[in-house]
């Protein structure tokens, strides 16, 4: 059984249960339980060795540190959440924009204080950018996807102060391990994570051309409502009209401040006309149709597998943004901790690696990264919390900010779990030695990194998930990177990108549901919308890989 076959049937299981299931963690745990029979098989003697493959994983220092990092990461954002530092956010830049233009530049730069997480970067932009476009008469449908333009294509290659960025270095670390890939100490996790940024040639995709789309230039836009005219229900069933004078307008409640634009100032209030009345019939109705929705944040975060509309119950309120809404708002609590965190981050990667080697690059390449990360987050924890002491925050709101918070990395924490383990077994039965033996050697290894990549697009946009997608791929992908000699970063960057193009694109992608959730839109609608962008930006990647993996030499 070792090293045959057989050591394939662990995957063979994961890989269809995830995908008839869209969700990850049903298969990961029957995989786990049918590879720990394999290895021991009797009664319980499988049920077992699931259990020790689960605590002997947790117990390696690198994963238990992992677990720590996620969890004191999530807590970071539930305590900014609950303390006004996003409502201090979203009320520092709805005052300061006065062009759809200039907004979709803020739109833009507002990453650089919301990239940790995709799901905080729609919390946080997509309500603001939602107020400030439907002064402007622009689709939000078009805002929508700017912002998820911004969100995981680009969370997915920043390299610190992210939940990605331990996931994806915690990946590398335990399967590079069951692989043989960089035992030496030659090539650190993270040191392999930076070399894949370049090589994820997906998101470079889809960012350079979401910045085209987003900045083209499109036929002039309608004039402005003021900065205090309330929000449109439905601002593309109105873009054919535009303001004019209120005497002029006909009594419609939902539409003032609108006329049709081939009538212009002559139309008589006495002579309501039939469009008018259509646009309020339809802004009653999409009004009575959001006052049983949840509000901004009611659609579960699920990195573990996406969300099955099919599936899915009653929306509930999500408690943490019902707090947040009634904070006053403060933009230094998300400022200040962020540049903590991202300050601590680098300086204390620099200390790590500063005895290794003199350079500031040479240092920050061979420090132990996660552990870095790690300390990083734990003294930015308490530093917020003596900060919001000062400010006389309510204890007992901080306390639940921080475990709201942690506790929703906690499908991810199961999620690496099981990857772990499922990882182990399959070491055991020689999946690795298997694949070096047969797939390696009939497969090119120019061809291991583009196959890999569509293989992990078809994967990851039918299950939704990003994480889930890396989890199934990266031990395949290591392996085959190891026995072939193609270049490890190259077939991890591959399989990275494949994962970014289903949690971007997928109709069960929690984003794309939380996404059209707070922008009002129809989920199928909003995803075919962004679907063609995403496949010329897979289309690019596959031939990106196919011409690099032939030129790039292997990495060892």
């Amino acid at each position: 059984m070792y090293a045959s076959a057989w050591s394939l049937v662990p995957f063979l299981v994961v890989i269809p249960i995830a995908l008839l299931t869209r969700q990850v963690l049903p298969g990961l745990m029957v995989g786990l339980l049918v590879g720990a029979y394999m290895t021991h098989p009797s009664l319980l003697g499988g049920i077992a060795a699931s259990l020790q493959y689960i605590l002997k994983e947790l117990a390696v220092p690198g994963n238990l540190r992992l677990i720590v990092f996620l969890y004191g990461f999530g807590a970071f954002v539930g305590l900014v959440r609950v303390t006004g530092g996003v409502s201090g956010f979203a009320q520092f830049v709805t005052s300061r924009l006065q062009s759809a233009r200039s907004a979709f530049a803020v739109t833009w730069l507002s990453s650089l204080a919301t990239f940790m997480a995709p799901d905080f970067r729609i919390i946080t932009v997509a309500p603001v950018m939602k107020s400030v476009f439907s002064r402007f008469q622009v689709p939000m449908k078009k805002v929508a996807y700017v912002i998820d333009v911004t969100s995981t294509p680009l969370v997915a290659i920043v390299p610190i102060g992210t939940a990605f960025v331990g996931y994806m270095v915690g990946l590398l670390q335990t399967v590079g391990r069951h692989a043989g890939v960089g035992s030496a100490g030659a090539l650190s996790p993270y040191h392999l994570f930076l070399q894949t940024i370049p090589l994820n040639f997906y998101s470079i995709a889809m960012l350079a051309l979401g910045l085209v789309q987003t900045f083209r230039r499109s036929r002039p836009a309608t004039a402005a409502l003021p900065a205090d005219a309330p929000p449109r229900g439905n601002p593309e069933a109105l873009d054919r009209f535009r303001v004019v004078k209120p005497e002029f307008l006909p009594n419609q409640p939902h539409v003032i401040g609108y006329a049709p634009a081939e009538f212009g100032e002559s139309l008589s209030p006495d002579a309501p006309h039939p469009a008018l009345d259509r646009a309020a019939s339809a802004d009653d109705q999409d009004r009575g149709s959001q006052a049983s929705d949840a509000r901004v944040g009611a659609v579960p975060i699920n990195p573990s597998g996406g969300t099955d509309k099919r599936t899915a119950g009653p929306e509930l309120p999500d408690p943490v943004e019902v707090i947040s809404e009634s904070v006053r708002p403060n933009i230094w609590n998300l400022v200040g901790p962020l540049a903590l965190l991202l300050g601590l981050t680098l300086y204390l990667t620099w200390w790590n690696g500063h005895f290794k080697s003199p350079t500031l690059f040479g240092a920050l390449a061979a420090a132990d990264a996660s552990t870095a990360m790690l300390q990083a987050v734990l003294i930015t924890l308490v530093a917020m919390f003596i900060w919001y002491v000062v400010q006389r925050q309510p204890f007992h709101r901080t306390m639940f900010g921080f475990l709201a918070g942690g506790n929703e990395m906690m499908g991810v924490i199961v999620l690496l779990a099981l990857i772990w383990a499922v990882s182990a077994v399959s070491t055991d039965l020689g999946f690795t030695a298997y694949t070096q033996r047969t797939i390696g050697t009939l497969v090119p290894s120019s061809l291991i990194a583009p196959a890999l990549f569509v293989f992990g697009c078809l994967i990851s946009y039918v299950i939704g998930s990003s994480f889930g997608a890396w989890g199934i791929l990266l031990p395949l992908g290591m392996s085959l990177a190891a026995s072939t000699h193609a270049s490890v970063a190259l077939v991890a960057g591959a399989v990275f990108a494949s994962g970014t193009f289903g949690g971007f694109a997928s109709p069960l992608s929690d984003n794309t549901v939380a996404m059209a959730t707070v922008m009002k839109l129809d989920t199928m609608a909003y995803a075919r919308y962004k679907l063609w962008p995403g496949l010329i930006a897979a289309g690019v990647s596959t031939v990106a890989y196919g011409v690099v993996g032939w030129l790039m030499p292997a990495v060892t």
